[in-house]
């Protein structure tokens, strides 16, 4: 059967799209704030997936991907940033072990 939508399997329906659908674990999506030096020290975030900060993770073919990001100073743009958060953990969970797929 071609794409379907109709049992509703993998719309992360929790709240503000903050849960996998991806196996019977149903983790929750979040965001981590943490402090790195550059050329001086800047607040950086990642997703986090079930309380996990996922800093790196692997792609396709095994390759290593960076899972963090600067984080923005203007007022009003940290909602932006837990909500690229919350996207990014949505494709990173695509490479799960337990997300099953059809």
């Amino acid at each position: 059967m071609s794409f379907t939508q109709q049992n509703e399997t993998n719309l992360h329906t929790g709240p503000d799209g903050k849960i996998c659908d991806g196996c019977d674990k149903r983790c929750e999506f979040g965001i981590d704030y943490f402090y790195r030096h550059t050329k001086r020290l800047e607040e950086w975030f990642c997703p986090t997936i079930d309380g996990q900060p996922i800093k790196q993770y692997k792609g396709p073919n095994g390759q290593i991907i960076d899972a963090t990001r600067e984080a923005p100073y203007e007022d009003g743009v940290v909602k932006s940033a837990k909500q690229r958060a919350i996207e990014l953990a949505h494709e990173i969970v695509k490479y799960c072990d337990h997300y099953k797929t059809r």
